[in-house]
């Protein structure tokens, strides 16, 4: 009886430690895919704003900055499509929300900027300014809910 208790407990904390490496594995892959994503995102908004500066400077026509903006959007769009792709742990599921409100919030207030340069109505350029502050709460409210999660979620 003792024999077999002991082989139970034995047993149990085997398979204990093999879940815990599971959800650490687990939890490096995501934490490096979200890591990506949004280095990628960063990347994008830096070729934004170099494309926009570019044109400020009239270094490119306006027709130029809006062909380069539609494949902005594009590239925006497939990236904001990877966060659902992801598979968080459940700790990480809305920091995972956020971050893609975020991302959508700046590709609005990007697609607002070239409207605004498109038609050179002000109005434009304000909702810009408004959607950019939206994605920055955004992305603040990500970062503080993933760090969190990242404290509940230590052994």
């Amino acid at each position: 009886m003792l024999v077999g208790v002991v082989i139970a407990l034995v047993g149990g904390i085997i398979g204990f430690n093999y879940y815990i490496d599971q959800v650490k594995i687990k939890g490096g892959i995501f934490s490096n895919q979200i890591e990506q994503i949004q280095e990628d995102l960063t990347n994008l908004q830096i070729d934004f704003e170099t494309n926009l500066n570019i044109y400020e400077e009239n270094d490119i026509t306006k027709e130029e900055f809006l062909e380069l903006s539609e494949k902005h959007f594009t590239k925006m769009e497939e990236l904001i499509q990877r966060y659902d792709e992801l598979n968080p742990p459940n700790p990480f599921a809305a920091s995972v929300d956020l971050f893609k409100l975020s991302a959508e919030s700046q590709l609005q207030r990007d697609k607002q900027i070239a409207l605004w340069i498109e038609t050179g109505d002000e109005s434009y350029s304000i909702r810009a300014d408004e959607l950019h502050q939206e994605s920055f709460q955004y992305e603040l409210a990500a970062l503080a809910d993933f760090k969190e999660a990242q404290l509940g979620s230590s052994p």
